[in-house]
């Protein structure tokens, strides 16, 4: 390194350093390391979102320009007075300082920033808009699983399914386990489905394929069922082209290690890699992680020990215990600094956490005072723990507060009750925020599921839902033939349903079945022309609108309303997508949750798991 390079360097590290002067010094650190794996350990309220936000910002403007030990081919004496008259006080033009500083910025198509919920990756993606401008727009900032799934949407032929495919939710995965209990003849006396799915759920979690998994059972005969159901579910998912949620992890991974030439496009294409909440990612995640930052190795990961609270899910907090010892050339980071929190919270949560084993070890600190105390309330009964929190909240907001200052967390939403029937006596305003709440409602159900079948006739499960919904006369038996029909000549009910009359054990079911598969394919051949006008003709020419007209009033009017709210949504998200389509639409919704729709304007007590707070 010559004179010229250290002085030029030092002048533009700290030209750099001014743009992000806010950060403090550990802050900064995970802004500028830019280069080779780099592990930040983000204490709660430490500013990991601003990090993540600045460190791609910083890649967008400067590349590697910070860590560069060596003046750029064209500098000399001019580039150099240039600098140091800008730190001096100088305007110079924003363009000539890029000139002098950046070194190799990415694209922002280069960047892929992965989080766990929509409403994180929805921020992530609004703050990079709101700095960036436009070009904010094409940086990758998704979810796992949303991520996964445009990546599937383009390659998911190369691993023999179909586009478009269908993406199952937990209810629809709990029908299609029941469908193969049926078809195996098995007990739920001898194997519970709960059991079968959280045994799929696992395997899938680890990369166990159904027949390793059954190879790993041994003479368990619970587990042996289990194989055979694993092995079942498979099939059968892989018939109607469909996956469940694990599956959009696992197959992007089977399409990665079967495909080298697609694994080496996403490598090559994105140069930085970052994740977030990476202590609750499991090993089907970690594996995806590796592989996507296989070819340059920048992979930055960030998250907290501490905070590891989806075991249950599978998320193994090693991945990031271990991190430094797959990389051995890790740069670790940790944010001590607490924004959030005053000095009494931070002293009863580090006593807590300091009995945590197996921890890589961090002391949160704050500058924003003592505070008040933590209080400790134990109730002696769930009404009792009820009232003081209705008391807690009424004293609250008498004294000039507002209910939405106010927040109840629990285990588990069973333990909600009593603290609901409170609220509603004392006449406090509440709302209930959950992972799946809007749309497990069977009328938005029932919609989504005809549109399902319109994006996929193969999906038997949505087809079922729908097929007699509303009535058209169309019973268990007829269906249950229709299935067997399926399963025997290895097609889609829906293709069986569509030639009725060639299935003489169909009888005259053929005079029901043919309309409904005819309307079907009408709307599949308006599907392009225009989300909205498909929502309204399905509502319309299935009879469905004039079916929630036929309740009763109240019940009627409530359904209809959530019916237009899915409307709604449809709207927005054309407006939104630059090339909406059905597919696009179902994929979006398929891995939407009530926590985005949370609204925190609303003026009310809000209710919800511990789970379902992390990250808002």
């Amino acid at each position: 390194m010559t004179d010229f390079d250290e002085r030029y360097c030092a002048l533009r590290r700290a030209v750099i350093e001014r743009e992000f002067e806010k950060l403090n010094d550990r802050q900064k650190d995970g802004v500028f390391k830019t280069e080779g794996p780099v592990l930040i350990l983000a204490g709660a309220g430490s500013g990991k979102t601003t990090v993540l936000i600045n460190r791609i910002i910083n890649l967008l403007r400067y590349g590697r320009g910070y860590e560069s030990e060596e003046a750029p081919s064209f500098a000399g004496d001019r580039e150099l007075d240039t600098l140091a008259s800008y730190l001096g006080g100088d305007d110079v033009p924003d363009g000539e300082i890029l000139r002098l500083c950046a070194e190799d910025p990415p694209k922002p198509y280069e960047i892929i920033a992965i989080t766990f919920t929509n409403k994180a990756a929805a921020e992530l993606r609004s703050r990079l808009e709101l700095a960036c401008g436009d070009e904010g727009r094409d940086i990758w900032a998704h979810t796992f699983h949303s991520a996964c799934t445009r990546i599937l949407r383009s390659h998911i032929e190369r691993i023999g399914y179909k586009t478009p495919f269908t993406i199952y939710d937990e209810d629809d995965k709990k029908k299609a386990i029941a469908a193969v209990f049926t078809e195996l003849g098995i007990s739920e006396r001898g194997l519970e489905p709960k059991f079968a799915a959280r045994e799929i759920s696992r395997a899938k979690d680890n990369l166990i394929t159904p027949e390793e998994y059954a190879a790993s059972v041994g003479r368990d005969p619970v587990r042996q069922a289990a194989a055979q159901v694993y092995e079942r579910y498979s099939g059968f998912l892989r018939a109607q082209n469909a996956l469940d949620f694990d599956d959009i992890i696992v197959k992007t991974v089977e399409l990665f290690n079967t495909c080298p030439d697609v694994l080496e496009y996403y490598q090559r294409k994105f140069r930085y890699v970052l994740v977030d909440e990476y202590q609750d990612t499991n090993h089907a995640q970690y594996v995806l992680c590796s592989l996507l930052s296989g070819g340059y190795r920048n992979l930055c990961v960030v998250g907290d020990d501490d905070q590891s609270i989806y075991k249950f899910r599978g998320a193994t907090v090693t991945n990031i215990l271990e991190f430094e010892d797959e990389y051995k050339d890790a740069y670790t980071i940790r944010l001590e600094q607490n924004y959030r929190s005053t000095a009494s919270i931070l002293s009863a949560a580090n006593g807590v956490i300091a009995n945590n084993q197996n921890r890589k070890g961090k002391t949160l600190w704050t500058d924003k005072g003592d505070g008040e105390p933590v209080t400790l309330y134990t109730g002696n009964t769930q009404e009792d723990e009820a009232e003081f929190i209705c008391r807690t909240v009424q004293e609250g907001v008498y004294g000039g507060g507002h209910y939405s200052d106010y927040c109840v967390l629990y285990r588990n939403h069973a333990l909600s009750n009593s603290i609901e029937s409170g609220l509603k006596r004392n006449g406090i305003p509440y709302r209930i925020v959950s992972g799946l709440r809007f749309f497990d409602r069977a009328e938005v159900k029932d919609m989504l599921a005809y549109l399902s079948v319109v994006n996929n006739t193969a999906d038997s499960i949505r087809l079922g839902r729908i097929i007699n919904v509303p009535a058209r006369g169309i019973g268990a038996t007829t269906q249950e033939r229709v299935a067997s029909i399926a399963f025997e000549e290895n097609i889609s009910q829906f293709e069986v349903m569509k030639n009725a009359e060639k299935y003489p054990q169909l009888g005259k079911a053929y005079v029901k079945l043919k309309p409904f598969t005819d309307m079907i394919e009408s709307f599949i051949e308006a599907k392009d022309k225009g989300l909205m006008d498909l929502y309204d003709r399905i509502l319309s020419e299935t009879g469905y609108e004039d079916m929630l007209k036929a309740l009763p009033r109240v019940e009627g009017e409530v359904k209809l309303d959530n019916v237009l709210e899915l409307k709604s949504n449809i709207a927005e998200y054309e407006e939104r997508a630059e090339e909406p389509t059905l597919n696009g639409f179902l994929e979006e919704i398929s891995l939407f949750t009530d926590i985005d729709r949370y609204d925190e304007n609303a003026d009310a007590v809000t209710l919800m798991t511990i789970h379902s707070a992390k990250g808002l």
